[in-house]
């Protein structure tokens, strides 16, 4: 009994202690990085508010409503009323929805193909190698947004589409990166250790290379969040992106934003500014999260 109770206190200040340790870590980081905390608080409450969209939003986002067309923001349309008399406000917190979806999804099917081909490129070398280089070289040479209108001009309009478009050039791009951060890792003591103890290919790739390479796993998917959602937006601006009148941030802006900004300025501003907010915050946590994971940046704050 004895024993038992005494097994439950050491995990009890097991757990304390690593509770402690994180809530440390974090105000660190508070301290260091206002701007990565400010970025860390935009996408938390993203992440909330398309979340919680149907408790959140005041009215229905596509519910139509003539008599209170082009309303100016007031009490009851908070960032007022477009030519349908759809409620602003709404349409913004479900077109958060969208955003998310398409940031995380981009990240998810770009960083992950984008890692194993860095890693079996940086470590098998030889004509391997040669090949994904020179795939790479292709694809950065064509312009960025020609590459994703001709993939959805293939692919056709839908949310699906759009996430794979955004990801396949930016899994072959930044698998470049993912291989400069293996290649240094690949030759390093520790590693060749592993393989004069007969160590197999995939066992050093997962338990030496992977790891040591998180951080840039990271980074890159923290930054690329952003950039994924400001694509689909500027996608949805030229018409290649979610068909109306679903709510999205880009559509917003190409059809009633462009259409009334001088007559309704609000559906212009109102979109623009939580776009810019977005990616604002995605990038300065990017930037935060590199400066707190990368050695060589830690040391010259």
């Amino acid at each position: 009994m004895a024993t038992a109770t005494v097994s439950q206190q050491i995990e009890y200040n097991r757990s304390a202690g690593a509770v402690s340790k994180r809530l440390r870590s974090a105000s660190r980081f508070v301290r260091r990085q206002p701007l990565g905390t400010f970025g860390m608080l935009v996408i938390i409450v993203l992440v909330t508010v398309a979340a919680l969209a149907n408790v959140i939003a005041p009215f229905d986002p596509l519910a139509q409503a003539q008599r209170s067309a082009l309303q100016a923001p007031g009490a009851e349309h908070f960032a007022g009323t477009d030519q349908f008399g759809r409620d602003v406000f709404s349409r913004l917190i479900y077109g958060a929805r969208v955003s998310l979806y398409v940031g995380i999804g981009a990240v998810f099917f770009a960083v992950i193909p984008a890692t194993i081909v860095g890693i079996l490129s940086a470590y098998f070398g030889g004509w391997f190698e040669y090949l994904v280089q020179r795939l790479v070289d292709a694809v950065q040479a064509i312009p960025g947004l020609i590459l994703l209108i001709v993939i959805m001009s293939v692919l056709g309009v839908s949310l699906p589409n759009i996430v794979i478009a955004l990801a396949l050039p930016a899994s072959i791009s930044e698998s470049r990166i993912m291989r400069s951060a293996t290649v240094s890792i690949a030759s390093s003591d520790y590693v060749d250790a592993a393989r004069a103890l007969g160590a197999h290919d995939i066992r050093i790739m997962f338990r030496h290379i992977l790891p040591n390479i998180m951080s840039t796993i990271i980074i890159v998917a923290s930054l690329g969040f952003g950039r994924f959602i400001l694509a689909e937006s500027t996608l949805s601006f030229l018409g290649y992106g979610i068909a109306p009148p679903a709510p999205s941030w880009g559509g917003m802006l190409a059809a009633e934003g462009r259409a009334y900004m001088f007559a309704a300025p609000w559906l212009l501003w109102a979109p623009a500014v939580a776009l810019s907010l977005v990616v604002f915050g995605a990038n300065m946590f990017g930037d935060a999260l590199r400066d707190e994971l990368d050695p060589r940046l830690r040391g010259s704050r």
